[in-house]
């Protein structure tokens, strides 16, 4: 804070020199030391430890020589212009909800407006000097956005919101593992491939779903959503001479088999996480569990630190904690990775299952953006991709606005719901919320782009029939209104278990 000069009551914040300098978790800097105490400690903001993390490169990248996180190309002035303008739009909206998060305060108030100016002075210099921090990428743009916030103490302005969403979710869930478990093993692999697809929708960082979460609850949304959600996907034509097809098929015979042949389940599955609320309840976590049951290993890959709505690593013990409360497989699952420390032997479901020994663990990929550069992950991660043999990139900001390009040494999967007209049309020459879908087998890339879902021309009143939930839904929407900031809960603190990798290869 030393860096802006108080005026009375008023924060000012001059013209930037610098990136804001903080956790070192990624945007313009890379850590220059690993694991050691820094001189200027008392100037973090990470709020736990004051270290600087030991960042490694992503061992199952393809090649790491080549390999470059951002997707579009920020050198050109049209595309540098409109992206300043998109993160200039929410800027109000982003300042309300970290006021928010903080009581609403004077303080936070005065806070808030610095912020706002600080990063519009970052803007500005950037819109006229796009090298002076560095090569400059839309991942670093949003990672500078968070930087700005932690360096004026706003260290998760969404998380009132990510509460009631993730408790409005979890409340429906029981449900959906029912109408799961009814269906048929490969539709029940295509319905948890759309619902993925269906919950990505949840980003409190698109102008576009903000402006959709004004007309219904989040369960309206996703039920809607899901409903359109349904195939055929089309091919997505791209440079480099890729075979392109739909290829759900290709994935459905690597989890399945095809005939009398069964193939063997991937040893160890990485889940690059996305949002809170229904994302990762209803759309990654039943993923996750369709895994454990066929005996993968399952690693949930979150981040370090808060970033708009994203759930973090130390959110998600205890997201899976209230989710194996409904589900014998999440619950051998999540003790057999350490993530509950009681057997809740007395908690009853409808699901009664053999525990599976294979574990669900958590671990922190080393960042607080909404992105992910793989040349800079936890320790804990890349000692946890030793033993991967599946990747799963799940989300805009890790599947579209960074990795859409890269390629990995192992089965991978890119996953998403394109939220932004212009990236949709860059990309896979389609729609705001058409779904991009990539699969990588054995290192060939074969994709497909699903067909529109047609959310932009929905009415403002949703569809009150359920896709495959319950009544149940009715109770929680009467319960959980339209999403508002509303009144501040504290937030629970959690611990993330402590998960210890052999990093031999």
């Amino acid at each position: 804070m030393e860096k802006f000069v108080r005026k009375g009551t008023e924060i000012t914040a001059p013209v930037p020199m610098a990136p804001p300098a903080t956790t070192g978790l990624g945007g313009f800097e890379v850590p220059s030391s690993k694991g050691v105490l820094r001189p200027d400690a008392s100037k973090l903001n990470v709020g736990v430890l004051h270290l600087v993390p030991s960042l490694e490169v992503f061992p199952l990248l393809a090649d790491p020589k080549t390999y470059e996180p951002n997707t579009i190309d920020l050198s050109d002035h049209g595309e540098l212009e409109y992206w300043f303008t998109v993160l200039s739009e929410h800027l109000s909206d982003l300042v309300d909800k970290a006021v928010a998060s903080e009581g609403g305060t004077d303080d936070a108030k005065r806070r808030g407006d610095a912020f706002a100016r600080a990063f519009s002075a970052h803007l500005a210099r950037l819109m006229e000097e796009p090298a002076a921090y560095g090569k400059l990428g839309l991942a670093n743009l949003l990672e500078l956005r968070e930087e700005c916030l932690r360096e004026f103490h706003f260290f998760d302005a969404y998380r009132t919101i990510k509460q009631r969403e993730n408790e409005a979710s979890l409340a429906v869930l029981p449900d959906l593992l029912m109408e799961l478990d009814s269906l048929t093993e490969d539709m029940r692999l295509l319905t948890l491939i759309e619902g993925v697809l269906a919950a990505n929708i949840f980003d409190w960082g698109s102008r576009a779903c903000v402006d959709l979460y004004h007309k219904g609850t989040i369960i309206e949304i996703y039920r809607m959503s899901r409903k359109k959600m349904q195939r055929p996907w089309r091919a997505s034509e791209r440079k480099n001479n890729i075979r392109r097809v739909d290829n759900f098929d290709a994935f459905k015979e690597r989890m399945l088999g095809s005939g009398d042949r069964k193939p063997q389940p991937h040893k160890r599955a990485l889940l690059f996480v996305d949002n809170s609320g229904a994302d990762i309840v209803l759309g990654m976590l039943p993923l996750a569990r369709e895994l454990l049951r066929r005996g993968t290993e399952v690693v949930l890959v979150a981040n370090s630190l808060p970033a708009l709505n994203d759930v973090t690593a130390m959110e998600l013990p205890d997201i899976v904690a209230e989710a194996a409360k409904h589900c014998d497989i999440l619950r051998g699952a999540a003790e057999a990775g350490g993530l509950l420390v009681d057997a809740m032997s007395n908690i009853q479901d409808g699901y009664k299952e053999d525990t599976p020994s294979v574990p669900l663990m958590v671990v922190e990929n080393g960042c607080g953006s909404p992105c992910i550069d793989l040349r800079q992950v936890s320790s804990e991660l890349a000692a946890a991709a030793k033993d991967a043999d599946l990747v799963i990139l799940e989300g805009m900001g890790r599947s579209l606005h960074t990795n859409y390009n890269a390629k990995f040494k192992c089965d991978a999967l890119k996953l998403a719901m394109v939220k932004n007209q212009r990236l949709a049309a860059k990309l896979v020459n389609g729609n705001i919320y058409d779904c991009y879908y990539i699969m990588q087998v054995n290192a060939e890339i074969i994709a497909s782009n699903a067909r529109s879902t047609g959310i932009s021309n929905l009415p403002g009143v949703f569809r009150k029939e359920p896709l495959y939930l319950t009544s149940e839904v009715e109770r929680i929407e009467e319960s959980c209104p339209k999403l508002n900031i509303g009144d501040l809960n504290d937030r629970k603190d959690s611990k993330v278990a402590t998960i210890k990798f052999n990093s031999a290869t």
